[in-house]
């Protein structure tokens, strides 16, 4: 039972470690990751059917029906993505199992010659006369060679390690695809709009795994939001002063973040992304405190405004002195139009202007920040597994050289070869045999 099992599993790791599959399946992750570029991903069923209409599909095939069909609004967690990844995966394993490991016992076997006409297959040779095989071996092991000697015969090699480079190039990339497949089925995005002095929780998900765990245990509290301007007034970065809190309001740990710079927390990252405007607080004569909503138009080519109505309005036509305050920024300045879209001036926050009889005061400009919340347990695999993938890399360029020598009569015969450097190797082997040519020593 055992043998049959046997049997079928180096049969199966022969055939998934073959090269060609593994290069047809790397190939096939590549398109697919390069697919998830150009198609966007994770957004709504609106956003695909207006940029990719089933009326005019894009290169004549790619319309909302074809990327819903096919899982392409969300490759990176789609089944068939996830069974690319498990299956190159294995064929890396069933690779090293069948080919790197053999190939590294193989190096550490004892590989005697006998006959001269086999020195003669390899790529350099060299015949001596009256020279001492016992000096050659000397030779060789002050120059870090590990030397077998048995009677007439010598066999020497080193840069073991150089064999062992595409095991660890293998296991690397296991890791690294691990990682990424951990990532893929546990990780989570959330994105987060919370106004100054707000508590959230992590809810607004647009992307999670088959197995991701959102936790609910905590809280963050937004204590204060603010943006820096450069000198032509445009904006150069904005921070959120972000708190965590346990479930009885104590504080865990606070962190002003920004741009490239999050707040980590329990595998969380908190992410500076955005912010806006959401309400305007208002005086009237200097007696009622009111907020009005304000509503985000995005203008192509001219960026972000933030537009609030606000009715002053005595007559009987409601609506009829009606203005309309448009903020392009946290600045404190805000533009007054009236319903003719006729701009009546520039107010600053806490100026008193004028609308038909009424003394009206912007009082508060309430601004939230934007952030996005990320899980991906799958990251520090993939960092360790760049990390192994940079020392194989460095490790692989250390060369196997394999000597061998046959000492018959007074003739000796020594030949090598190497799998990297075959023209340093070659003039390393040439002075180690003018060496011994300048040597005494004879036999």
């Amino acid at each position: 039972m055992l043998g049959k099992f046997n049997q079928y599993f180096w049969k199966g790791a022969n055939i998934l470690g073959n090269l060609k599959l593994a290069i047809v399946l790397l190939l096939g992750l590549a398109f697919c990751s390069a697919l998830g570029t150009v198609i966007e991903q994770n957004q709504n069923i609106s956003f695909y059917e207006n940029n990719y209409p089933n009326s005019s599909p894009v290169l004549g095939f790619i319309s909302s029906q074809f990327i819903f069909s096919f899982g392409l609004n969300n490759i990176y967690q789609n089944w068939w993505f996830t069974t690319l990844i498990l299956l190159f995966a294995t064929s890396l394993f069933s690779c090293t199992l069948v080919r790197q490991i053999p190939s590294l016992k193989m190096a550490r076997l004892w590989q005697f010659y006998k006959k001269d006409k086999s020195l003669k297959k390899m790529g350099l040779n060299f015949d001596l006369q009256k020279r001492s095989i016992s000096k050659f071996a000397f030779i060789l092991k002050s120059d870090n060679y590990n030397v077998i000697q048995k009677g007439g015969f010598l066999y020497a090699y080193k840069g073991l390690p150089g064999k062992i480079g595409p095991i660890i190039v293998h296991a690397s990339l296991i890791v690294i695809l691990f990682g990424a497949l951990l990532g893929n089925l546990s990780g989570f995005v959330s994105q987060e709009l919370i106004p100054l002095g707000g508590i959230f929780h992590v809810q607004n998900v647009i992307s999670s795994g088959s197995m991701s765990y959102i936790p609910q245990d905590f809280e963050g509290y937004v204590q204060d939001f603010k943006i820096a301007y450069n000198d032509e007034g445009s904006i150069d970065q904005f921070y959120s002063d972000l708190s965590i809190l346990d479930t009885n309001g104590e504080q865990i740990k606070r962190k002003t973040i920004y741009v490239n710079e999050p707040l980590r927390y329990r595998g969380m990252v908190f992410y500076q992304t955005d912010w806006s405007i959401i309400n305007l607080s208002i005086n009237l004569d200097n007696k009622t405190e009111f907020q009005v909503p304000l509503k985000l138009i995005n203008v192509k080519n001219e960026g972000k405004f933030w537009i609030s109505s606000l009715s002053i309005d005595n007559s009987e036509q409601t609506g009829k002195n009606n203005i309309l305050l448009v903020l392009e920024d946290l600045t404190g300045k805000a533009l007054v139009y009236n319903n003719n879209q006729q701009l009546l001036g520039i107010v600053n926050v806490g100026d008193n202007f004028t609308i038909n009889g009424h003394s009206v005061r912007i009082t508060e400009i309430l601004s939230s920040t934007g952030l996005q919340i990320k899980s991906d347990p799958g990251i520090p695999f993939v960092y360790f597994g760049f990390f192994l993938l940079m020392i194989s890399i460095v490790i692989s360029y250390m060369s196997y050289s394999q000597v061998w020598a046959i000492k018959k009569g007074k003739k000796l015969s020594i030949s090598g070869r190497t799998n990297r450097a075959i023209y340093a190797f070659e003039q390393q082997m040439t002075k180690i045999v003018s060496t011994i040519n300048n040597t005494n020593t004879a036999l």
